[in-house]
């Protein structure tokens, strides 16, 4: 009970005139709530900072890099790794970006190879196009409510979405054998290489999805009550929130975006590769965590992810031209996710209690 509701609780009890003056009352202390510290300005200085000079020295050393044709290409990677990274990042501000006790979904890696897939099996029995695609994210919004079902029962979102990453990428393999599955339709293959007045269909689908995902976030009731069931669920639920709901609905809505991104990935691709689920998931992590650096008080954001995405998509294009190895490619992703993770740790210790 606050201290204001207690004396007015006391001040029942006593008689008027035994009242002692408000002055030689002492007001019980307000317990002081957590609340996030902004973070120190350098550090989102620093974040900008990192993308200037990726950019500057790969442009620097490769003349293929900042050309019209490659920027385009970048960004069209950047639409797998920030489409499925929007769906983690849901998940994030929904749960708390703890990554043992908060929101985590493992399982984007592989539901973005199911949903390939599936898209690719459908439309090569000739169910078309649109067939396909419901399909495909029908497939992906059921293991979605898996996790988020059981997430809610009390289970580690962690120790939850590991297991059924497990189980997609299992259903993956029995599918397919193993084996590549053509994706050709008229509709896949504008995705792959059509264009909308000029910008490619990646980047199209990249911005529709950024815009409605940015806006339900950002300016509505139920983005604000995500971010107040992930900064502290007990409140959260105190004032009317439906917790639960919350927190089922963001896995969902994560395996639909990653279904989407799927069907991207797949179009690209002009085929499902069963085991794309393993070699996408650190880059869907980093997009998703990386986004912490480019905000003021340290927490994951939906353009932070956007913005992460182009890096990570700008990191791995360059390292191409420059053929370096794919190992380094994944040294530097694990280092930085590391030192991400380090950061929001630090962030956690100076909360004020």
């Amino acid at each position: 009970m606050s201290a204001v509701g207690t004396h007015g609780v006391e001040a029942a009890g006593r008689h008027p005139s035994a009242a002692p003056p408000p002055s030689s009352t002492p007001e019980r202390p307000e317990r002081p709530r957590a609340r996030r510290r902004g973070a120190p300005r350098w550090v989102s200085l620093l974040g900008w900072a990192v993308v200037v000079v990726e950019f500057g020295v790969l442009a620097a050393a490769s003349s293929s890099f900042a050309t019209p044709g490659n920027a385009a290409s970048i960004l069209s990677q950047a639409a797998v790794y920030a489409i499925a990274g929007f769906g983690l990042a849901i998940v994030v501000i929904t749960g708390g970006d703890d990554v043992v006790r908060g929101g985590i979904d493992l399982s984007s890696g592989a539901v973005v190879a199911v949903s390939g897939v599936v898209a690719a099996l459908v439309a090569t029995a000739g169910g078309g196009a649109p067939a396909a695609i419901a399909a495909a994210l029908l497939v992906s919004a059921g293991f979605g409510a898996l996790n988020g079902t059981v997430v809610v029962l009390g289970v580690s979102p962690l120790l939850v979405t590991l297991a059924t990453g497990g189980i997609v990428t299992s259903v993956v393999y029995l599918a397919t054998g193993n084996v590549k599955v053509p994706l050709d339709d008229a509709v896949f293959r504008w995705l792959r290489s059509g264009d909308l007045v000029g910008v490619p269909a990646p980047i199209v689908v990249l911005a529709v999805v950024a815009v409605v995902v940015g806006l339900a976030v950002g300016r509505t009731t139920w983005g604000v009550r995500s971010y107040a069931v992930g900064e502290n669920p007990t409140a959260a639920s105190v004032t009317g929130v439906g917790v639960w709901r919350y927190v089922a609905g963001s896995y969902v809505l994560s395996a639909l975006l990653a279904g989407v991104a799927g069907i991207v990935l797949a179009s690209r691709l002009a085929a499902a590769v069963p085991d794309v689920g393993e070699q996408i998931l650190l880059d869907i992590v980093l997009t998703a965590y990386m986004s912490i650096v480019f905000s003021r008080r340290l927490v994951v954001t939906i353009g932070g992810t956007l913005v992460a995405a182009v890096f990570v998509a700008a990191l791995v294009n360059g390292f191409t031209l420059l053929g370096i190895g794919s190992q380094w490619v994944g040294v530097v992703k694990g280092v930085l996710i590391l030192a991400v993770l380090a950061l929001a740790a630090v962030r956690e210790r100076g909360l004020v209690r």
